[in-house]
């Protein structure tokens, strides 16, 4: 038999609207204490009441594009 996750509160609400754009959702998983379905139950829910919440795209950095930032801000190119 599977445990039952913990109920979703209003503080949790709160914090997933103020931090889902800056935090990934396994570091708000982690912080709040839910699962990352709840996470993403939250914005499903904040979205279709008409909320605007960011979405999450393209998050991970090119470690090539990034490395020629940091040559051009040195100004060695």
């Amino acid at each position: 038999m599977r445990k039952r996750g913990r109920r979703v509160t209003l503080e949790d609400v709160r914090f997933v609207y103020e931090n889902y754009a800056h935090m990934s959702v396994s570091q708000i998983c982690d912080k709040i204490g839910i699962s990352k379905f709840q996470v993403n139950k939250i914005v499903y829910e904040l979205r279709k009441r008409g909320i605007q919440i960011p979405k999450k795209v393209g998050r991970k950095v090119n470690v090539y594009d990034a490395f020629v930032e940091e040559l051009r801000k040195q100004k060695k190119i």
